[in-house]
């Protein structure tokens, strides 16, 4: 039985992605979380730091430098796992211009400002990351969330 299936492709349903032609459909590969990566909180210097280094880019552009370096330790801690346990995103296009960087795709994609967060990619993304946590890797090729929220496990 294969346990650790470490990269696994997702395509979000957000939106009714799932019906469009694949060739046009959002999609991602999504980093299963191991249970070292549940068990703990980083600490703010830790969360810092790592916004420090590896948020730079943006912290220096000034349409983004201010937000990021006020956002709360728990927003960070969010981007951080966002950024780390996704990649090869598909057709993810901003002003006609497909992204790929994790982080560049976290700051721009559009996402609802109120608290039930119901229509956010970015949140089924993260729950996709927690849901999958405990999949075995056979488990994972066939995982798929379901619009109910229920999933094929």
């Amino acid at each position: 039985m294969e346990l650790g299936l470490t990269w696994f492709k997702y395509t979000p349903n957000w939106k009714g992605n799932r019906d469009l032609p694949e060739s046009e459909q959002l999609s991602l590969e999504i980093k299963r979380l191991r249970p070292v990566d549940t068990l703990y909180e980083e600490s703010e210097e830790s969360i810092n730091k790592w916004r420090d280094e590896q948020l730079k880019r943006w912290i220096n552009d000034p349409e983004y430098g201010d937000a990021i370096t006020q956002m709360p330790l728990d927003v960070l801690r969010l981007i951080k796992r966002f950024a780390t346990h996704t990649r090869k995103f598909e057709n993810f296009v901003f002003g006609g211009e497909e992204k790929i960087d994790p982080v560049e795709i976290f700051l721009n994609i559009p996402n609802p400002t109120t608290s039930a967060q119901k229509d956010s990619l970015i949140m089924e993304i993260i729950q996709v990351l927690g849901e999958t946590a405990h999949l075995t890797g056979q488990e994972l090729k066939n995982y798929a969330a379901r619009p109910d929220g229920s999933t094929s496990e």
